[in-house]
Parts: structure tokens; sequence; C-alpha cells
């Protein structure tokens, strides 16, 4: 009974899957600058709470008890951010197209996260990865294909 638990518990939390948004609607050349900044809000959101689902308690367990699901949830949260980066992207280039005053100053913040955000990520993904190689937790063979997929 207690395996037929586990094994349930890790087919339904085995992947987070964040929401990804689409980078053009095609309402978008229609919005005014407002609403421009507005849009962007709403897929900086998105972006956070992308980045929050790959802190969650849920990868935890899942590198504990599954580390492929955990890799499989840190790849979909990437792809959440990296879409919402692409959407706020286009967004501003609409901004700039309709002479929007706040453009380049959205531009700007968007880099300096964006850099941010990718070395740490990357960084933290293998030093999890290397303690849990250290402790025992992966074997090596586990430990580099884990880390090879983090690089790539």
């Amino acid at each position: 009974m207690k395996k037929i638990l586990i094994i349930i518990f890790l087919f339904i939390f085995s992947c987070a899957k964040p929401t990804v948004v689409n980078i053009i609607e095609p309402n978008d050349k229609n919005l005014n600058c407002d609403e421009l900044e507005f849009e962007i809000a709403e897929a900086q959101k998105i972006k956070e709470e992308a980045n929050f689902s790959k802190d969650s308690g849920g990868n935890m367990a899942r590198i504990i008890l599954f580390w492929p699901s955990w890799a499989q949830s840190l790849h979909n949260a990437d792809e959440a951010m990296l879409a919402a980066n692409n959407r706020v992207f286009h967004l501003i280039k609409l901004m700039k197209e309709k002479d929007c005053k706040n453009a380049e100053k959205f531009k700007a913040a968007l880099k300096e996260n964006q850099t941010k955000i990718y070395k740490e990520n990357i960084a933290e993904q293998l030093q999890t990865l290397k303690n849990l190689y250290e402790a025992g937790d992966l074997t090596e063979e586990e430990y580099k294909k884990a880390k090879n997929k983090v690089l790539n």
C-alpha cells in the first residue's frame, strides 16, 4: 500500500508546469502605452510565479524521490520565464515604436534582472546537484547526466 501511495505521489507531483505566456498576442499593436505597461507587469508576474515554482517544497520532494522530474520541473519553469521575458521584450519594442516615455526604463530593468536570474539559476542548480552527489543521493552517472542537462 505504501508503494502505491508513493507512485501516485510521484505521478501527480512529478513536474511543475508553470504558465507559459504567448509572446505575441493578436491585439498587441492596438495597445496604448498604459496598456503595454500593464501587459509588461502581467508578464513579469508570471515570470516571478515560474521562478517561485523552482524554489517550492515540491522541488525538494522531486530531488529526493525522483531527480529527473526535478530537472524537468526546472526546465518547465525556465521555459515559462523565457517566454515571459520574450513577451516583455516584444512589448518594449512596441512601446518604442509608439514613443512611450518608459520604454528605455523597462528595457534596462529587464536586461539587468534577466542577467542576474540566469547566473543565479545555473549556479544554484549546479550547487544542489553537487550537494546531492557528495551526500551520496546521486550516483556519479546520475550526477553527470543531471549536470549536463542543467548546462545544456
